[in-house]
């Protein structure tokens, strides 16, 4: 936003989201081969040498217009942003080990935090998010379809390698390979959304967007194990290549929207929206998904987990394994 005109926003974020696409599907690859053959926990190490090389060529290359002035940064905005939307994703994510009183408690607690939040955010002079560009359509829109944006990924990132590699019964490298297609699709898509952004509109290219999205879901959900992971690859590619058109578009559009001096809170509070997307959207499907598996398998306990170990999958037995790989096929279209 600082480097490049209007006019170029759009086709330098495809570039830049291209880039993205090219590492997603090394990443999926490489993570894959650790958690097969090295340590899992490796997968989170790797983190640490990566973001600091980044650090590095960000300091040293990026040469950005500053004004330098006094900030009150909204440390009180912050503390309760944490502490509301905390409260949320812990009930979210726990909702089965929680009791009743405590879920109450947990909600009571976001409530409370979000509306002093909200209170907090109209009186302070640098809100950590600007409520007031809310108001402003192109923004409320953008931020709203990056948050369901988000919840959708989690459908392709977080469940469909439990998919393949529980009801089907593949490796963790298939399961990446899958990632691996949604990536290259949404690299695709970052690229034809830059280009078609200039040619039409926002909204032209959201709402391809949006209905190439909701063409890969549908896919998902005529997955099964015995028709192989094509499918799961080619609904992956599909929503893949949707919710790439849809990021880049989002994103462009709020950035171009908003004023210099307030670009950066307005692009982060987007981003914000797609990780609490995330967020909640996992939290929703991994609850769908132990409802539906402690309905069918009762007291499976620890076997779904070594359902989904290569090297432990064997020590269930042939007739364990049919019933847990159906259950896990069952509560997965639930998901989708």
């Amino acid at each position: 936003g600082d480097i490049y005109a209007p006019a170029e926003r759009a086709r330098m974020q495809g570039y830049l989201s291209a880039v993205f696409g090219a590492s997603s599907i090394a990443g999926p690859l490489l993570g894959a081969f650790i958690v097969e053959h090295l340590n899992w926990a490796l997968v989170f190490w790797v983190n640490l040498p990566v973001g600091l090389a980044t650090m590095v060529m960000l300091w040293l290359f990026l040469d950005e217009r500053l004004e330098r002035r006094r900030h009150r940064v909204d440390y009180l905005g912050a503390g309760l942003l944490m502490l509301g939307v905390g409260a949320l994703m812990l009930v979210v994510i726990q909702v089965e080990s929680l009791s009743a009183t405590a879920i109450q408690v947990f909600l009571a607690i976001a409530a409370v935090a979000l509306g002093a939040l909200a209170v907090q955010e109209m009186r302070t002079p640098e809100p950590i998010i600007p409520f007031h560009h809310w108001r402003i359509p192109v923004i409320a829109v953008g931020n709203f379809g990056c948050f369901i944006l988000g919840a959708v990924m989690m459908c392709n990132a977080a469940y469909l390698p439990t998919y393949i590699q529980g009801a089907m019964g593949r490796s963790p490298t298939i399961a990446g390979l899958a990632l691996g297609a949604s990536s290259v699709a949404w690299m695709f898509g970052t690229i034809a959304s830059g280009r078609l952004m200039v040619r039409t509109s926002y909204r032209a290219t959201g709402v391809i967007g949006g209905l190439v999205a909701i063409g890969g879901s549908a896919v998902f959900l005529a997955l099964e194990p015995a028709r192989g992971p094509f499918l799961a690859y080619l609904g992956a590619a599909i929503l893949g290549l949707g919710l790439g058109f849809c990021n880049t578009t989002f994103v462009v559009a709020v950035q171009t929207t908003a004023s210099w001096q307030e670009r950066g809170a307005v692009v982060s509070a987007n981003m914000f929206m797609r990780i609490i997307g995330q967020s909640l959207g996992a939290g929703l499907f991994g609850a769908i998904l132990l409802y539906r598996l402690a309905r069918q398998v009762p007291q499976a306990g620890d076997q779904i987990n070594r359902l989904l170990e290569p090297a432990l999958r064997q020590s269930l037995g042939s007739v364990r394994i049919a019933q847990l790989s159906e259950a896990i096929g069952n509560a997965m279209h639930d998901v989708y």
